[in-house]
This record gives C-alpha cells, structure tokens and sequence, in this order.
C-alpha cells in the first residue's frame, strides 16, 4: 500500500472515528492550517473539520468511507470514495482531491457524484 492510499484510509476512518480520539487521528493525516471544502461547507483548520466531521458522524450514524482508489502525483492527489451504510451497502460515492504539505493533507476538496 502506497503511504498515499495509507493516508487516504486514515483520513476516512477520521469521519466515522469515536469523538474522543478524532482530534488525534486526524492530526496524523492533516496539517493544523487544512482547508476543507465540499458542497455544503468549507473550513479551514483541523479543530474546525473535526467539528464537521462530528456532524457528519450525528447526522449519518454508522455510516463510513471507503476509499477505493488513489492516485497521486508530486504534492496533489485524487482519491474515489464510497460512503457506506451501517450494513455496508454504498449510499454515495464520489472524488476528492487534495494538496499535500509535509506528508499531509493541506487542502481537501470533495465531490459528490450523481447517483
């Protein structure tokens, strides 16, 4: 496993994480400045991703991510995700790129595709 997909897996157990050690885990994968962005938000540091992956968590419980592909170049990279239910059957899929920096995810950006 490349340290990109490795990064990538990491990043998306954050989403599904247990609140108390989010903060730590996610600090392993993205830079304390990180920008974020997806259709229905962007912030701009790790304390405030944490907080919207926390409402992700309350909002679809037991639901996770499954990246499913990564591909990489320099310092940017493109990973194909599913968002999976609590019986592991896909409810979304979609993109998200990013810009790393120091071996971390600087800047994300995610897509949602159409179903």
């Amino acid at each position: 496993m490349s340290e990109r997909r490795k990064l990538w897996d990491d990043y998306a157990a954050c989403w599904s994480a247990d609140p108390s050690i989010r903060p730590t885990a996610l600090g392993a994968v993205a830079v304390d400045d990180v920008a974020y962005r997806d259709p229905g938000t962007e912030v701009g540091s790790r304390a405030e991703l944490d907080a919207y992956m926390s409402g992700f968590a309350g909002a679809f419980p037991g639901h996770r991510f499954r990246i499913d592909e990564v591909l990489d170049h320099h310092d940017r990279s493109l990973a194909r995700w599913t968002q999976v239910g609590p019986d592991g059957a896909p409810f979304m899929t979609g993109v998200s790129s990013a810009v790393h920096r120091d071996g971390l995810l600087a800047d994300v950006t995610g897509f949602f595709l159409p179903a």
